[in-house]
């Protein structure tokens, strides 16, 4: 079982922080289109539909990213997936609240760039914070 758990948590890490740095420089490039996106999406009644896909497969990975994480039981990988939930309960909020985030959207269009251009910065170091997760947990288990 930890192997599994190894493997499992390596292909996670790997997986998802390639994803957070890749669409995080998209971010930093295309600030102005995800801007036109956003007041775009604010305009329609429901939240885009890709939204709530990204949330339902982020949670359908880190649920039994939560249970491996006793096998054998590491703090780091624990903390990882509470940290995962976390995430998807705050986004899964803006969803569920869709109007209100809207709205938000719409009356702070003008702060738009700067608010995207954050988001990109904070995805690109939780991508590279992963990406070194991956490291120690290899290490810890004298893997490669």
């Amino acid at each position: 079982m930890e192997a599994f758990s190894t493997q499992w948590f390596t292909a996670y890490y790997v997986s998802l922080g390639a994803l957070l740095i890749s669409y995080g420089i998209y971010l930093f490039f295309r600030t102005d289109y995800v801007k036109h996106f956003l007041i775009e999406a604010a305009g329609h009644e429901s939240p885009p539909r890709i939204w709530r896909t990204v949330l339902k497969y982020l949670l359908l990975f880190t649920i039994p990213g939560l249970i491996l994480s006793f096998f054998p039981f590491s703090w780091i990988e624990l903390l990882f997936s509470i940290w995962c939930l976390v995430i998807i309960y705050v986004c899964g909020q803006l969803i569920l609240m869709w109007k209100h985030t809207a709205r938000a959207i719409l009356d702070n269009s003008e702060e738009l760039n700067r608010k995207i251009r954050i988001g990109a910065a904070n995805m690109i170091s939780i991508g590279i914070i992963l990406f070194l997760l991956t490291y120690i947990l290899l290490q810890r288990n004298n893997v490669g």
